[in-house]
């Protein structure tokens, strides 16, 4: 029973060592892509995805009644994320850089969810990103960032 104990034991020791081999190997999965841009473990991952959507609606006056409101439309849908990156992890803070970039452009970018879906065009409205901790010299160690995307349109075609 004792030699069982120990040859299934040597064996779950070498699966969970092939295992974990084969997830360091692994590509890192992307959470979302906007543009050319992977937030992923990799580059930015974000911890924190927030999604607001709001209906107009215009007050109508009415003399000595309550008024009556009218749907007027909708306002662009919109996204925030709330991330972070560190220094001494694969892609390190380069990929904010690579991200305030992308919204200095000022171009809507395709954006793509992680099982495929193309959710359409969107603008970069608002980036702002923390420091938090530094290496010796001032270099940033660990960085928080905050995201806000709207959005542009489902086509450029058409928007």
């Amino acid at each position: 029973m004792a030699i069982i104990s120990q040859v299934v034991g040597m064996f779950e020791q070498q699966n969970f060592a092939n295992r974990r081999r084969a997830a360091a190997d692994d590509p890192p999965q992307v959470m979302l892509m906007l543009g050319s841009f992977e937030f992923s473990v990799d580059t930015a991952a974000y911890s924190q995805l927030i999604r607001e959507a709001s209906w107009r609606w215009s007050a109508q006056e009415r003399i000595g009644e309550q008024a009556l409101l009218q749907y007027t439309g909708k306002d662009p849908r919109s996204v925030k994320l709330t991330g972070e990156t560190h220094a001494l992890f694969r892609k390190g803070l380069t990929a904010l850089d690579d991200l305030f970039i992308l919204a200095d452009k000022a171009e809507p970018q395709q954006l793509v969810s992680g099982f495929g879906d193309v959710l359409g065009w969107w603008v970069i409205t608002e980036y702002s990103d923390t420091t938090t901790s530094f290496l010796p010299g001032g270099v940033p160690r660990h960085k928080s960032f905050n995201l806000t995307l709207k959005n542009y349109a489902d086509e450029l075609s058409n928007p």
